[in-house]
Protein backbone atom coordinates (compact mmCIF):
# COMPACT_ATOMS: atom_id res chain seq x y z
CA UNK A 1 0.00 0.00 0.00
CA UNK A 2 1.12 3.46 -1.04
CA UNK A 3 2.09 6.32 1.30
CA UNK A 4 -0.61 8.87 2.09
CA UNK A 5 0.24 12.20 3.22
CA UNK A 6 -2.68 14.48 4.74
CA UNK A 7 -1.50 18.17 4.21
CA UNK A 8 -2.43 21.22 6.20
CA UNK A 9 -5.44 19.56 8.01
CA UNK A 10 -6.89 20.68 11.69
CA UNK A 11 -6.22 17.70 13.24
CA UNK A 12 -8.77 16.02 16.38
CA UNK A 13 -6.73 13.23 17.35
CA UNK A 14 -9.22 12.48 20.42
CA UNK A 15 -5.84 11.00 22.34
CA UNK A 16 -5.40 13.27 25.25
CA UNK A 17 -1.23 12.83 24.76
CA UNK A 18 -1.31 14.74 21.47
CA UNK A 19 -4.38 16.55 22.06
CA UNK A 20 -5.65 18.39 18.94
CA UNK A 21 -3.84 20.73 16.22
CA UNK A 22 -4.71 24.00 14.47
CA UNK A 23 -2.98 22.72 11.42
CA UNK A 24 -0.72 19.28 10.62
CA UNK A 25 0.15 17.00 8.60
CA UNK A 26 -0.55 13.13 8.84
CA UNK A 27 1.45 10.50 7.71
CA UNK A 28 0.39 6.61 6.57
CA UNK A 29 2.12 4.15 5.36
CA UNK A 30 0.77 0.42 4.52
CA UNK A 31 -2.76 1.54 6.32
CA UNK A 32 -1.01 2.59 9.33
CA UNK A 33 -0.67 5.93 11.27
CA UNK A 34 2.76 6.86 11.29
CA UNK A 35 3.21 10.21 12.83
CA UNK A 36 1.20 13.82 12.80
CA UNK A 37 2.83 16.98 13.07
CA UNK A 38 2.68 20.43 11.50
CA UNK A 39 5.22 20.80 8.70
CA UNK A 40 6.03 16.97 8.23
CA UNK A 41 7.10 16.04 5.18
CA UNK A 42 7.60 12.92 3.29
CA UNK A 43 7.57 11.34 -0.30
CA UNK A 44 3.63 9.78 -0.86
CA UNK A 45 0.26 10.65 -2.19
CA UNK A 46 -1.11 14.01 -1.16
CA UNK A 47 -4.24 14.54 0.00
CA UNK A 48 -4.90 18.30 0.56
CA UNK A 49 -6.51 18.85 3.34
CA UNK A 50 -7.00 22.79 3.51
CA UNK A 51 -10.01 23.86 5.53
CA UNK A 52 -10.82 20.57 6.51
CA UNK A 53 -10.94 18.76 9.83
CA UNK A 54 -9.34 15.87 10.32
CA UNK A 55 -10.91 13.49 13.03
CA UNK A 56 -11.01 9.65 13.90
CA UNK A 57 -13.54 7.38 11.61
CA UNK A 58 -16.78 7.26 13.94
CA UNK A 59 -18.09 4.18 15.31
CA UNK A 60 -21.93 3.23 15.37
CA UNK A 61 -22.07 0.75 17.97
CA UNK A 62 -25.71 -0.63 17.42
CA UNK A 63 -27.00 -1.10 14.13
CA UNK A 64 -29.96 -3.06 12.20
CA UNK A 65 -27.96 -2.91 9.30
CA UNK A 66 -30.24 -5.56 7.57
CA UNK A 67 -33.39 -2.56 7.83
CA UNK A 68 -31.66 -0.52 5.48
CA UNK A 69 -34.10 -1.58 2.12
CA UNK A 70 -37.11 0.04 4.22
CA UNK A 71 -35.21 2.86 5.36
CA UNK A 72 -37.81 5.44 7.07
CA UNK A 73 -40.90 3.03 7.20
CA UNK A 74 -41.15 2.82 10.74
CA UNK A 75 -40.41 7.39 11.28
CA UNK A 76 -43.53 7.31 13.26
CA UNK A 77 -43.36 3.63 15.08
CA UNK A 78 -43.17 2.94 18.02
CA UNK A 79 -42.00 -0.44 19.88
CA UNK A 80 -45.29 -2.27 19.15
CA UNK A 81 -45.50 -0.86 15.67
CA UNK A 82 -41.47 -2.07 15.09
CA UNK A 83 -42.60 -5.70 16.87
CA UNK A 84 -45.32 -5.61 14.51
CA UNK A 85 -44.14 -4.24 11.02
CA UNK A 86 -40.33 -5.18 11.40
CA UNK A 87 -40.13 -8.50 13.34
CA UNK A 88 -43.83 -10.08 12.33
CA UNK A 89 -43.99 -9.12 8.86
CA UNK A 90 -40.79 -7.39 7.11
CA UNK A 91 -38.28 -9.48 8.84
CA UNK A 92 -39.53 -13.44 7.08
CA UNK A 93 -40.17 -11.56 4.09
CA UNK A 94 -36.25 -10.78 3.68
CA UNK A 95 -34.66 -13.21 1.08
CA UNK A 96 -30.59 -14.18 1.61
CA UNK A 97 -30.41 -11.28 -1.62
CA UNK A 98 -32.34 -8.56 0.74
CA UNK A 99 -29.91 -9.31 3.83
CA UNK A 100 -27.29 -8.80 1.39
CA UNK A 101 -27.84 -5.91 -0.05
CA UNK A 102 -29.47 -4.16 3.31
CA UNK A 103 -26.15 -4.82 4.63
CA UNK A 104 -23.88 -3.53 1.73
CA UNK A 105 -25.32 -0.28 1.17
CA UNK A 106 -26.20 -0.09 4.72
CA UNK A 107 -22.52 -0.29 5.04
CA UNK A 108 -21.89 2.55 2.56
CA UNK A 109 -24.43 4.54 3.62
CA UNK A 110 -21.94 4.53 7.13
CA UNK A 111 -19.11 5.06 5.55
CA UNK A 112 -20.60 8.01 3.30
CA UNK A 113 -21.46 9.32 6.89
CA UNK A 114 -17.96 9.05 8.06
CA UNK A 115 -18.76 6.16 10.55
CA UNK A 116 -15.82 3.62 9.83
CA UNK A 117 -17.04 1.03 12.21
CA UNK A 118 -20.24 -0.56 13.19
CA UNK A 119 -21.84 -3.14 15.42
CA UNK A 120 -24.12 -4.89 13.13
CA UNK A 121 -26.70 -6.48 15.42
CA UNK A 122 -28.10 -9.26 13.06
CA UNK A 123 -31.18 -10.25 14.24
CA UNK A 124 -32.63 -11.34 11.38
CA UNK A 125 -31.34 -14.62 10.27
CA UNK A 126 -33.89 -17.13 8.82
CA UNK A 127 -31.87 -19.87 6.63
CA UNK A 128 -27.93 -19.85 6.60
CA UNK A 129 -27.71 -18.08 3.42
CA UNK A 130 -29.35 -15.33 4.95
CA UNK A 131 -26.48 -15.21 7.64
CA UNK A 132 -23.95 -15.58 4.70
CA UNK A 133 -25.17 -12.74 2.56
CA UNK A 134 -25.22 -10.83 5.71
CA UNK A 135 -21.26 -10.97 6.36
CA UNK A 136 -20.56 -10.72 2.82
CA UNK A 137 -22.52 -7.50 2.19
CA UNK A 138 -20.42 -5.88 5.11
CA UNK A 139 -17.01 -7.46 3.46
CA UNK A 140 -17.56 -5.91 0.06
CA UNK A 141 -18.63 -2.86 1.61
CA UNK A 142 -15.18 -2.42 3.09
CA UNK A 143 -16.61 -1.35 6.42
CA UNK A 144 -14.62 -2.14 10.25
CA UNK A 145 -16.24 -3.29 13.33
CA UNK A 146 -18.13 -6.72 13.97
CA UNK A 147 -20.50 -8.40 12.92
CA UNK A 148 -22.84 -9.71 15.42
CA UNK A 149 -24.20 -13.14 14.73
CA UNK A 150 -27.85 -13.45 15.75
CA UNK A 151 -29.14 -16.68 17.49
CA UNK A 152 -32.52 -15.80 17.43
CA UNK A 153 -34.62 -18.40 15.86
CA UNK A 154 -36.84 -15.64 13.70
CA UNK A 155 -40.08 -17.94 12.85
CA UNK A 156 -40.03 -19.45 15.97
CA UNK A 157 -39.20 -17.49 18.84
CA UNK A 158 -41.08 -13.97 18.59
CA UNK A 159 -42.32 -11.50 20.58
CA UNK A 160 -45.44 -12.04 19.75
CA UNK A 161 -45.58 -15.32 20.82
CA UNK A 162 -43.47 -15.18 23.97
CA UNK A 163 -44.80 -15.07 27.16
CA UNK A 164 -41.69 -13.60 28.88
CA UNK A 165 -39.43 -16.34 28.34
CA UNK A 166 -40.79 -18.84 30.46
CA UNK A 167 -39.70 -22.93 30.21
CA UNK A 168 -43.13 -23.82 28.97
CA UNK A 169 -43.54 -20.93 26.51
CA UNK A 170 -39.93 -20.06 25.21
CA UNK A 171 -38.68 -21.29 22.06
CA UNK A 172 -35.20 -22.58 22.17
CA UNK A 173 -35.59 -24.65 18.84
CA UNK A 174 -32.47 -26.01 16.85
CA UNK A 175 -29.56 -24.98 19.29
CA UNK A 176 -27.51 -27.20 17.45
CA UNK A 177 -28.37 -26.22 14.05
CA UNK A 178 -27.74 -22.43 15.42
CA UNK A 179 -24.86 -23.08 17.07
CA UNK A 180 -23.08 -25.00 14.08
CA UNK A 181 -24.14 -21.90 11.77
CA UNK A 182 -22.21 -19.74 14.33
CA UNK A 183 -19.33 -21.86 14.30
CA UNK A 184 -19.52 -22.10 9.88
CA UNK A 185 -19.70 -18.21 9.56
CA UNK A 186 -16.38 -17.89 12.03
CA UNK A 187 -14.53 -20.10 10.19
CA UNK A 188 -15.51 -19.31 7.43
CA UNK A 189 -15.21 -15.45 7.15
CA UNK A 190 -13.01 -14.56 10.18
CA UNK A 191 -9.51 -16.52 10.07
CA UNK A 192 -7.43 -13.25 9.55
CA UNK A 193 -6.67 -10.97 12.27
CA UNK A 194 -5.61 -8.19 9.84
CA UNK A 195 -8.81 -8.32 8.58
CA UNK A 196 -11.29 -5.02 9.46
CA UNK A 197 -14.33 -6.83 10.20
CA UNK A 198 -14.34 -9.07 13.82
CA UNK A 199 -16.62 -11.75 14.33
CA UNK A 200 -19.43 -11.18 17.28
CA UNK A 201 -22.55 -12.49 19.01
CA UNK A 202 -26.00 -11.17 19.29
CA UNK A 203 -27.85 -13.91 21.89
CA UNK A 204 -31.31 -13.96 22.65
CA UNK A 205 -33.07 -11.88 24.73
CA UNK A 206 -34.28 -12.72 28.44
CA UNK A 207 -37.83 -11.36 27.61
CA UNK A 208 -38.24 -13.96 25.29
CA UNK A 209 -36.32 -17.03 25.57
CA UNK A 210 -35.95 -18.31 29.08
CA UNK A 211 -32.46 -17.68 30.97
CA UNK A 212 -30.84 -21.27 30.55
CA UNK A 213 -31.04 -20.75 26.86
CA UNK A 214 -28.96 -17.07 27.50
CA UNK A 215 -26.47 -18.21 29.06
CA UNK A 216 -25.63 -21.32 27.06
CA UNK A 217 -25.48 -19.09 24.47
CA UNK A 218 -23.03 -16.77 26.02
CA UNK A 219 -21.11 -19.82 27.13
CA UNK A 220 -21.27 -20.38 23.03
CA UNK A 221 -19.91 -17.19 22.18
CA UNK A 222 -17.54 -17.38 24.78
CA UNK A 223 -16.17 -20.44 23.27
CA UNK A 224 -16.13 -19.09 20.16
CA UNK A 225 -13.85 -15.77 20.95
CA UNK A 226 -16.88 -13.82 20.02
CA UNK A 227 -17.52 -10.34 21.48
CA UNK A 228 -21.07 -10.42 22.66
CA UNK A 229 -23.79 -7.94 22.38
CA UNK A 230 -27.32 -7.90 23.73
CA UNK A 231 -30.20 -5.55 23.97
CA UNK A 232 -31.11 -5.24 27.69
CA UNK A 233 -34.00 -3.29 29.85
CA UNK A 234 -35.09 -0.98 26.75
CA UNK A 235 -38.68 -1.58 27.64
CA UNK A 236 -41.06 -1.44 30.74
CA UNK A 237 -41.00 -4.39 31.47
CA UNK A 238 -39.46 -4.55 34.80
CA UNK A 239 -42.49 -7.00 36.37
CA UNK A 240 -40.69 -9.61 34.72
CA UNK A 241 -37.27 -8.58 33.77
CA UNK A 242 -34.31 -7.34 35.06
CA UNK A 243 -32.09 -7.91 32.09
CA UNK A 244 -28.46 -7.10 34.45
CA UNK A 245 -29.82 -8.53 37.34
CA UNK A 246 -29.75 -11.78 35.17
CA UNK A 247 -27.05 -11.37 33.91
CA UNK A 248 -24.95 -10.80 37.25
CA UNK A 249 -26.72 -13.81 38.99
CA UNK A 250 -25.49 -16.23 36.10
CA UNK A 251 -22.10 -14.75 35.90
CA UNK A 252 -22.46 -13.32 32.20
CA UNK A 253 -20.79 -9.36 32.69
CA UNK A 254 -17.74 -8.85 31.14
CA UNK A 255 -15.66 -6.65 29.41
CA UNK A 256 -16.49 -8.87 26.22
CA UNK A 257 -19.96 -7.91 26.70
CA UNK A 258 -21.84 -4.94 24.93
CA UNK A 259 -25.29 -3.88 26.23
CA UNK A 260 -27.96 -1.87 24.46
CA UNK A 261 -30.31 0.69 25.59
CA UNK A 262 -30.09 -0.14 29.27
CA UNK A 263 -32.35 2.98 29.92
CA UNK A 264 -34.32 0.98 32.68
CA UNK A 265 -32.04 -0.38 34.92
CA UNK A 266 -32.75 -0.20 37.99
CA UNK A 267 -30.24 1.58 40.64
CA UNK A 268 -28.90 -1.54 41.90
CA UNK A 269 -28.57 -2.94 38.36
CA UNK A 270 -26.21 0.23 37.84
CA UNK A 271 -24.04 -0.71 40.78
CA UNK A 272 -23.61 -4.50 39.61
CA UNK A 273 -22.19 -3.17 36.46
CA UNK A 274 -19.61 -1.15 38.10
CA UNK A 275 -16.09 -2.47 37.50
CA UNK A 276 -17.43 -5.26 35.24
CA UNK A 277 -16.23 -3.70 31.97
CA UNK A 278 -19.56 -4.41 30.36
CA UNK A 279 -19.74 -1.44 28.20
CA UNK A 280 -23.40 -0.01 27.04
CA UNK A 281 -24.63 1.48 23.48
CA UNK A 282 -26.71 4.40 23.42
CA UNK A 283 -29.50 4.79 20.68
CA UNK A 284 -30.66 8.01 22.45
CA UNK A 285 -32.97 8.96 18.85
CA UNK A 286 -34.83 5.35 18.72
CA UNK A 287 -35.31 5.67 22.68
CA UNK A 288 -36.93 8.38 22.85
CA UNK A 289 -38.99 8.13 19.74
CA UNK A 290 -40.28 4.39 20.23
CA UNK A 291 -40.73 4.65 23.76
CA UNK A 292 -37.88 3.12 25.26
CA UNK A 293 -36.95 5.84 27.62
CA UNK A 294 -34.36 8.63 28.10
CA UNK A 295 -30.48 8.01 27.37
CA UNK A 296 -28.44 7.12 30.04
CA UNK A 297 -25.74 8.64 29.65
CA UNK A 298 -24.99 10.15 32.48
CA UNK A 299 -25.44 6.42 34.37
CA UNK A 300 -22.94 4.78 31.64
CA UNK A 301 -20.71 7.41 32.14
CA UNK A 302 -20.43 6.53 35.52
CA UNK A 303 -20.85 2.91 36.37
CA UNK A 304 -19.14 1.78 33.19
CA UNK A 305 -15.84 2.09 30.90
CA UNK A 306 -18.09 5.00 29.25
CA UNK A 307 -20.74 5.87 26.53
CA UNK A 308 -20.94 5.02 23.00
CA UNK A 309 -24.06 5.71 20.51
CA UNK A 310 -25.82 3.73 17.83
CA UNK A 311 -28.14 4.90 15.51
CA UNK A 312 -30.28 1.71 16.27
CA UNK A 313 -32.77 1.39 13.32
CA UNK A 314 -32.36 3.35 9.81
CA UNK A 315 -36.02 2.15 9.18
CA UNK A 316 -36.67 4.89 12.16
CA UNK A 317 -33.46 7.49 11.78
CA UNK A 318 -30.62 8.47 9.58
CA UNK A 319 -27.20 7.87 9.77
CA UNK A 320 -25.68 11.43 11.02
CA UNK A 321 -23.75 10.23 13.53
CA UNK A 322 -22.41 13.90 14.05
CA UNK A 323 -26.03 15.52 14.31
CA UNK A 324 -27.08 12.56 16.88
CA UNK A 325 -23.95 12.92 18.84
CA UNK A 326 -25.16 16.63 19.13
CA UNK A 327 -28.72 15.64 20.00
CA UNK A 328 -27.61 13.04 22.75
CA UNK A 329 -25.26 15.82 24.39
CA UNK A 330 -28.11 18.67 24.92
CA UNK A 331 -30.34 16.70 25.60
CA UNK A 332 -27.64 15.54 28.43
CA UNK A 333 -26.92 18.69 29.07
CA UNK A 334 -31.05 19.19 30.14
CA UNK A 335 -31.27 16.58 31.63
CA UNK A 336 -28.59 17.92 34.53
CA UNK A 337 -30.00 20.93 34.09
CA UNK A 338 -33.80 19.77 34.68
CA UNK A 339 -33.66 19.81 38.65
CA UNK A 340 -32.81 23.57 38.37
CA UNK A 341 -35.54 24.36 36.67
CA UNK A 342 -37.95 23.19 38.64
CA UNK A 343 -36.39 24.92 42.00
CA UNK A 344 -36.37 28.11 39.14
CA UNK A 345 -32.15 28.03 39.60
CA UNK A 346 -30.37 28.62 36.66
CA UNK A 347 -27.67 26.61 35.74
CA UNK A 348 -24.01 28.22 36.14
CA UNK A 349 -21.77 25.26 35.00
CA UNK A 350 -21.75 23.68 31.81
CA UNK A 351 -20.94 19.95 32.71
CA UNK A 352 -21.56 18.34 29.49
CA UNK A 353 -18.92 19.16 26.56
CA UNK A 354 -18.03 18.15 23.32
CA UNK A 355 -15.07 16.82 23.98
CA UNK A 356 -17.94 14.12 26.09
CA UNK A 357 -19.31 13.36 22.48
CA UNK A 358 -16.28 13.50 20.26
CA UNK A 359 -15.49 10.58 22.72
CA UNK A 360 -18.54 8.87 22.62
CA UNK A 361 -18.49 8.91 18.85
CA UNK A 362 -14.92 7.47 18.26
CA UNK A 363 -12.84 6.52 21.39
CA UNK A 364 -15.56 4.62 23.45
CA UNK A 365 -17.13 3.43 20.42
CA UNK A 366 -14.46 1.74 18.94
CA UNK A 367 -13.28 0.46 22.40
CA UNK A 368 -17.39 -0.81 22.53
CA UNK A 369 -17.14 -2.53 19.41
CA UNK A 370 -14.07 -4.30 20.24
CA UNK A 371 -11.48 -2.72 17.92
CA UNK A 372 -10.44 0.15 19.83
CA UNK A 373 -6.47 -1.38 19.85
CA UNK A 374 -6.72 -0.23 16.12
CA UNK A 375 -9.30 2.53 15.95
CA UNK A 376 -11.05 5.49 17.77
CA UNK A 377 -8.34 7.96 17.15
CA UNK A 378 -5.74 9.30 15.49
CA UNK A 379 -2.84 7.58 17.30
CA UNK A 380 0.76 6.88 15.66
CA UNK A 381 0.95 2.89 15.96
CA UNK A 382 -3.40 2.42 15.15
CA UNK A 383 -5.00 1.87 11.45
CA UNK A 384 -6.00 5.12 9.60
CA UNK A 385 -9.52 5.62 10.10
CA UNK A 386 -9.75 8.82 8.93
CA UNK A 387 -12.50 11.65 8.21
CA UNK A 388 -11.90 14.61 6.83
CA UNK A 389 -14.85 17.54 7.17
CA UNK A 390 -14.65 19.91 4.59
CA UNK A 391 -15.77 23.40 6.31
CA UNK A 392 -15.40 25.61 3.80
CA UNK A 393 -18.54 26.09 2.40
CA UNK A 394 -21.09 28.60 3.90
CA UNK A 395 -22.70 26.90 6.78
CA UNK A 396 -19.15 26.08 8.59
CA UNK A 397 -17.79 29.88 7.36
CA UNK A 398 -16.28 31.18 10.67
CA UNK A 399 -15.42 28.14 12.65
CA UNK A 400 -13.27 27.90 15.44
CA UNK A 401 -9.34 26.74 14.26
CA UNK A 402 -8.75 26.94 17.84
CA UNK A 403 -10.99 24.19 19.07
CA UNK A 404 -11.98 22.03 16.12
CA UNK A 405 -13.32 19.02 18.28
CA UNK A 406 -16.53 21.53 19.30
CA UNK A 407 -16.83 22.74 15.60
CA UNK A 408 -17.21 19.36 14.93
CA UNK A 409 -20.06 18.62 17.10
CA UNK A 410 -21.69 22.23 17.34
CA UNK A 411 -21.61 22.74 13.68
CA UNK A 412 -20.60 19.87 11.34
CA UNK A 413 -23.09 17.28 10.06
CA UNK A 414 -22.99 14.52 7.79
CA UNK A 415 -22.87 16.48 4.98
CA UNK A 416 -19.55 17.84 5.63
CA UNK A 417 -17.55 14.24 4.96
CA UNK A 418 -15.56 14.98 2.15
CA UNK A 419 -13.35 12.22 2.30
CA UNK A 420 -12.98 8.40 4.55
CA UNK A 421 -10.25 6.26 4.80
CA UNK A 422 -10.71 2.92 6.23
CA UNK A 423 -7.40 0.91 6.87
CA UNK A 424 -5.15 3.47 4.99
CA UNK A 425 -7.61 3.27 1.57
CA UNK A 426 -9.09 5.85 0.32
CA UNK A 427 -12.71 5.21 0.08
CA UNK A 428 -14.77 8.47 -0.57
CA UNK A 429 -12.82 11.47 -1.90
CA UNK A 430 -14.27 14.84 -3.14
CA UNK A 431 -17.61 13.94 -1.22
CA UNK A 432 -18.29 10.73 -3.70
CA UNK A 433 -17.28 6.94 -2.57
CA UNK A 434 -14.66 5.20 -4.75
CA UNK A 435 -14.05 1.92 -3.77
CA UNK A 436 -17.36 0.31 -5.27
CA UNK A 437 -19.70 0.70 -8.02
CA UNK A 438 -22.52 3.02 -6.08
CA UNK A 439 -25.23 3.05 -9.39
CA UNK A 440 -25.01 -0.97 -9.08
CA UNK A 441 -25.87 -0.65 -5.44
CA UNK A 442 -28.06 1.99 -5.79
CA UNK A 443 -30.08 -0.79 -8.51
CA UNK A 444 -30.01 -3.29 -6.67
CA UNK A 445 -31.23 -1.61 -3.49
CA UNK A 446 -34.20 -0.25 -5.54
CA UNK A 447 -35.58 -3.90 -6.51
CA UNK A 448 -34.87 -5.17 -3.01
CA UNK A 449 -36.94 -2.07 -1.65
CA UNK A 450 -39.60 -2.96 -4.51
CA UNK A 451 -40.03 -6.35 -3.88
CA UNK A 452 -40.45 -6.33 -0.30
CA UNK A 453 -43.08 -3.25 -0.76
CA UNK A 454 -44.91 -5.92 -3.10
CA UNK A 455 -44.28 -8.42 -0.53
CA UNK A 456 -45.66 -7.03 2.76
CA UNK A 457 -48.71 -5.68 0.53
CA UNK A 458 -49.61 -8.90 -0.35
CA UNK A 459 -50.05 -9.92 3.36
CA UNK A 460 -51.94 -7.04 4.67
CA UNK A 461 -48.78 -3.71 4.18
CA UNK A 462 -46.21 -3.01 6.91
CA UNK A 463 -48.51 -3.43 10.24
CA UNK A 464 -52.05 -5.60 8.90
CA UNK A 465 -54.85 -4.99 10.59
CA UNK A 466 -56.41 -5.28 12.85
CA UNK A 467 -52.74 -5.45 14.83
CA UNK A 468 -51.56 -8.91 15.96
CA UNK A 469 -51.67 -9.43 20.05
CA UNK A 470 -48.66 -8.69 21.69
CA UNK A 471 -49.15 -10.23 25.08
CA UNK A 472 -46.02 -8.47 26.72
CA UNK A 473 -47.05 -5.23 25.86
CA UNK A 474 -50.93 -5.67 25.99
CA UNK A 475 -51.09 -6.72 29.75
CA UNK A 476 -48.10 -3.94 30.74
CA UNK A 477 -50.14 -1.35 28.99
Amino acid sequence: MSRILIENAAVVTVDPRLGDFERANILIDDGEIVAIAPELQAEAERIDASGMIAMPGMVDTHLHTWQTPVRGILADGNIPDYLRGIRLQLAERMRPEDMYIGNYLGALDAINNGVTSIVDYCHNILTPDHAHSAVRGLLDAGVRGLYGHGMTPIKSNTWAESKGGSAAEGDPADYETRASLAREIRDTYFRSERQPLRFGMAPQEFAITPPAEVVREFALARELGARITQHANQVIVRQLFQDVEQLHAHGLLGDDLLLVHCTFNTEHEWELLRDTGTMVSVCAETEMQMGMGFPAIREVTEYTPGPSLGIDCVSGDSHDMISHGRLVLQATRWRDDEPGYQRMVAPQVMKWKTSDALKWLTINGAKAAGVGDVAGSLTPGKRADIVLLDMRGISTAGWNRREPGGAIISQANAGNVDTVLIDGRIVKRGGRLVHVDVDDALRKMQASHDYLYEEMDKHGGFIPQPPIDIPLYRERA
